[in-house]
């Protein structure tokens, strides 16, 4: 099975430029998780509140760095993960496009 969560909008202070460290910028979430489905479900509010908590708790340099943080603890808190997909976008740091990251991970405990 896959959990989609798509355009999870947050405030969040991440970026290494000087304004980015002052005042909240908005980020766009896109999430593709894969787990192993056998009559347990993965909750997506406790996906989004997990998404919601990690940007409030941390104010991330890099986005990159963000992906890496939340891809560990993605698998740490919900085990039947196989397959993590994340993206950050950042939709008004330039006026003219949307820049952001993604990451593909394939977990170590993934089967078929």
């Amino acid at each position: 099975m896959i959990l989609l969560i798509e355009r999870l909008e947050l405030e969040a202070i991440i970026g290494i430029l000087s304004f980015e460290r002052e005042k909240q910028q908005k980020i766009i979430i896109d999430a593709e998780l894969e787990y192993d489905y056998r009559g347990e479900y993965l909750n997506y509010v406790e996906i989004v509140n997990f998404f919601t908590l990690e940007f409030k708790k941390n104010q991330y340099g890099l986005l990159e760095e963000a992906l890496q943080d939340l891809h560990l603890k993605l698998k740490q808190n919900f085990p039947t993960l196989t397959k993590i997909s994340l993206s950050i976008k950042k939709p008004n740091i330039l006026k003219n496009c949307v820049v952001g990251v993604k990451q593909i991970k394939f977990l170590s405990n993934y089967s078929n």
